[in-house]
């Protein structure tokens, strides 16, 4: 008796990235007793590659590069997720983790939704409508808190608005062997950070050293690997703007781990925010095409 295959579609992994990525807002504020802001980014980023090139090495498979024509993408795909992180990890850390999500939630939905149906020439259908207006209808009911104008809020928005343009240019690197991009996305953007860390923050890198934080910074790296891979494959197999409400249901989970873990309490509005956001991602699902693809493992 053959072995049945387990498949995974691209809403599956998308939403699966949602919870992890929900997770990294915890991992943010864990982070911060042990590095600054910006070299929390920069650390993740260079222990993450670290772990993907000894992974790498030991794999007997054939090594894997990306093609000169899909270069170009992959160094802006790589520099632009650095920075995102950035934005969202400056965001957490200045408001609270409801707030991050969805705002950087309203960016993301709005910009993705023009990129993907006028850039990319993504078919619009009833139930994409659907799914897009109740998320949005959710982001309105936050509208007061988008236009207080604070900090966090701002870098909330400048999250979203980067991620965005991530997923119109990981739609570009379909084909494009996973494992090689994730590499090259960590690589670079850990180069990337440390500059930025260098030159704009070289006083606040490390502020205090504990083995909580060391373990909290390799834990980071594992559920940032699982992350990206999911993530990318879900975009690639999925339409732009559906696939960004999918993952948009991280902003329920990210609530009630802020109000669980943190007791940042929420409004009645930011409850039935957060519920018809995820019902948007819900009906987002439904809305994609039943063929479900293989996950290829790249080494």
């Amino acid at each position: 008796m053959s072995k049945r295959k387990i498949t995974l579609g691209g809403s599956e992994a998308l939403l699966g990235a949602a919870i992890l990525f929900a997770f990294t807002n915890v991992l943010v504020r864990e982070m911060s007793s042990m590095w600054g802001d910006q070299a929390q980014v920069a650390a993740r980023f260079a222990l993450v590659w670290v772990i993907l090139i000894f992974f790498a090495k030991l794999s007997k498979g054939k090594k894997t590069t990306i093609p000169r024509s899909k270069m170009k993408y992959a160094i802006a795909y790589s520099i632009l997720a650095a920075t995102a992180i950035l934005f969202f990890t400056l965001s957490i850390q200045n408001t609270s983790m409801a707030n991050t999500l969805f705002t950087s939630n309203a960016a993301e939905l709005f910009l993705a939704f023009l990129l993907g149906s006028f850039l990319l020439k993504e078919k619009i259908t009833p139930r994409k409508l659907v799914s897009i207006g109740l998320a949005l209808v959710g982001l309105i009911l936050y509208a007061d808190s988008i236009l207080i104008g604070s900090i966090g809020i701002i870098f909330g928005l400048l999250g979203g608005a980067t991620t965005a343009l991530c997923n119109v240019l990981a739609k570009k690197l379909k084909g494009v062997d996973l494992g090689a991009t994730i590499r090259m996305q960590f690589g670079l953007g850990a180069v990337f950070m440390i500059v930025l860390t260098l030159v704009f923050s070289p006083y606040d890198i490390v502020r205090t050293v504990s083995i909580e934080g060391i373990v909290v910074i390799i834990l980071f790296a594992l559920v940032l690997i699982v992350a990206t891979r999911l993530v990318l494959y879900g975009f690639q197999h999925s339409d732009v703007n559906v696939a960004t409400v999918i993952l948009s249901s991280q902003l329920a989970f990210g609530a009630l781990l802020g109000f669980f873990l943190y007791q940042e309490a929420l409004s009645i509005h930011e409850i039935i925010s957060g519920a018809l956001i995820l019902c948007a991602a819900i009906i987002g699902g439904i809305a994609q095409k039943p063929t479900v693809k293989d996950i290829q493992i790249h080494s």
